[in-house]
């Protein structure tokens, strides 16, 4: 895998250290990380993997609130995971952070209890998305569960309007046209269901492996 198996987290590699003050001036900061680790009911001990993790917000999230997890982060980008990790540890939280792809987890399988990602499944190129959650599905164990959060199919006329808008820059038409449901269902995952919306724009989708 290298440079051209991913896209940056904002497409533009010079926007990197602006990572947080855009994501959260557009409304896609704290707000959806908290939702997320609310769709989670995990205990003690139990280990979360945040794939694409970037700058770690949502894996320091829910560190915070669940600090008894193993919570580990995977990335493909050196330059965002350097940024995680001085935000780690400026914390002092004991957030593993890697660098891998989604469509190559480095782990073995039936390792995770949960696996959870914020805003990546549009950034994986074409050919690698279904390979991305055969890999989820494989690291996850029996049981487990999957919560995916990024564009979703668009509710009202404000989000067709809004995800237009970001297909400028973004390559968000297969998420528009229902992309991550189908493929989770497609790689195995059982359960699948669209569990939240903001703005009608961001999807939060939950799935199971059996």
């Amino acid at each position: 895998m290298n440079k051209k198996d991913f896209t940056n987290a904002l497409t533009l590699g010079f926007l990197t250290p602006y990572y947080d003050f855009i994501t959260n001036f557009a409304g896609f900061g704290p707000a959806i990380y908290k939702k997320i680790t609310d769709y989670i009911s995990p205990k003690a001990g139990d280990k979360i993997l945040d794939v694409g993790t970037g700058t770690a917000n949502l894996a320091m999230t829910i560190k915070r609130k669940y600090p008894n997890l193993e919570v580990v982060g995977v990335d493909p980008d050196e330059n965002i995971l350097n940024i995680a990790k001085r935000k780690v540890a400026k914390e002092k939280l004991p957030i593993e952070l890697l660098k891998g792809f989604a469509q190559q987890l480095p782990f073995r399988d039936n390792t995770f209890d949960f696996v959870v990602s914020s805003f990546v499944i549009h950034h994986i190129p074409k050919p690698f998305k279904k390979r991305a959650f055969i890999e989820m599905k494989r690291v996850l164990k029996k049981e487990g569960t999957a919560v995916i959060v990024d564009f979703g199919i668009p509710k009202n006329f404000f989000a067709n309007i809004v995800i237009l808008i970001f297909s400028l820059v973004e390559d968000v038409g297969p998420n528009r046209q229902g992309l991550i449901p189908r493929l989770l269902k497609e790689v195995g995952f059982r359960d699948v269901e669209e569990i939240g919306s903001k703005f009608g724009v961001v999807s939060f989708y939950r799935a199971r492996k059996t």
